[in-house]
């Protein structure tokens, strides 16, 4: 057995090239298993079709030419045999002449928009290919990090891990925004990891602006990206730091041209803006305690990963990929305690996954090399 492992050691060690095949054939058995079994676990919906990708579904049909009856009643009928939220359907849902959810996801053209051909091709069921194509390239990107700082067995392990996490899943395949979004912090992760000192080219910046912009046109991420210039500046990259606040605030521009308070702590809807800022401390402390709680329950394997990604990132948090993923991190938590629902394992939150695969696989191999120091 030993002899085996060796070989396999040495295999892997002159073909690191390999990890990206790795990284496909994990992905392909991965989507295949929540292809296989979702649905209600424990009163908890894994399924594939959530209520508010319904929406973006159903601007996916209207896109794609069917009118706005026509697309409702195809929402409706795929929600009716493959959601698991029956209250949701219905396709006056949908109309244009529901104000609340037209403003509310008016800017989100993103998805739907790359949508349209997968939807002509497959109807509803097309909106799955986005999100599986986008948990494909993070965990490409994070093959091409691993072998960047040449520790592709971390790389492996980074894998695996994420992989196995079955909140990451929950929401990754699902019709919904969440996964494209991780697209755009991939790219941020996989642009700056390459450049140490943190001076980027013209074409990076061109490449970082597409990114703000489309995370921007998928949901609400300024504060995301808002952290990541508050990084930049404290490095004195101040071109860079302006660049991306300009940007990420250009992005959040739309959101004041319509009501948004109703979207803002949507539970106090009776409260008054004011009122609600005053609220949202302890909100944001009510939505740690649940989200840590489910995910200790839900995702116990993910928890610890987390927990220690974050100890590693402390640490080490002199390196570059420790000081984005924690400013991303307490990015992720104030967005989720802005929309103010309760325990939706880990989902708002999702968009820091890149950044702790970045900060694992650079951070993991030095505490590694630490232990060793200390058992010799």
């Amino acid at each position: 057995m030993k002899s085996i492992a060796e070989k396999l050691i040495s295999f892997f060690g002159r073909n690191p090239g390999i990890i990206y095949l790795f990284a496909v054939v994990v992905w392909a058995l991965t989507l295949a298993a929540k292809l296989l079994y979702n649905g209600l676990i424990f009163g908890f919906d894994y399924g594939l079709f959530h209520p508010d990708g319904a929406l973006y579904s159903f601007r996916a049909l209207l896109w794609s030419g069917q009118s706005e009856s026509e697309a409702g009643r195809l929402v409706g009928e795929w929600y009716r045999s493959n959601s698991f939220n029956a209250q949701y359907q219905g396709p006056e849902l949908y109309y244009r002449n529901n104000a609340f959810l037209w403003d509310q996801y008016s800017g989100r053209i993103l998805y739907p928009l790359l949508s349209v051909p997968f939807v002509k091709l497959f109807g509803v069921g097309g909106m799955l290919v986005v999100p599986a194509a986008t948990m494909l390239f993070v965990l490409l990107v994070t093959s091409r990090i691993a072998l960047n700082l040449k520790v592709p067995a971390i790389g492996y392990l980074a894998i695996i891990l994420i992989s196995l996490s079955t909140s990451i899943q929950r929401w990754m395949f699902a019709n919904i925004t969440d996964g494209l979004l991780l697209l755009f912090v991939s790219i941020f992760a996989w642009l700056v990891q390459r450049r140490s000192n943190l001076n980027l080219t013209k074409s990076d910046h061109v490449i970082l602006a597409i990114a703000v912009i489309g995370s921007s046109l998928t949901r609400f991420s300024a504060l995301i990206w808002i952290s990541v210039a508050l990084v930049f500046l404290v490095h004195k990259k101040y071109f860079t730091s302006v660049l991306v606040g300009g940007f990420a605030l250009l992005g959040m521009a739309p959101i004041f041209l319509r009501p948004f308070s109703g979207h803002v702590l949507p539970g106090y809807s009776d409260k008054s803006l004011i009122e609600k800022i005053f609220i949202y401390p302890i909100n944001l402390v009510k939505v740690t305690v649940f989200e840590l709680g489910q995910l200790y329950i839900l995702d116990r394997t993910f928890f610890v990963f987390l927990l220690f990604c974050i100890c590693l990132a402390v640490v080490y948090r002199h390196h570059n990929s420790s000081k984005f993923f924690l400013a991303v991190l307490i990015a992720v938590w104030l967005t989720g305690a802005i929309n103010g629902v309760l325990g939706v394992n880990f989902r708002y939150q999702l968009p820091v996954v890149p950044l702790l695969l970045w900060a694992f696989v650079e951070t993991f191999p030095k505490f590694l090399s630490r232990v060793r120091n200390y058992s010799d």
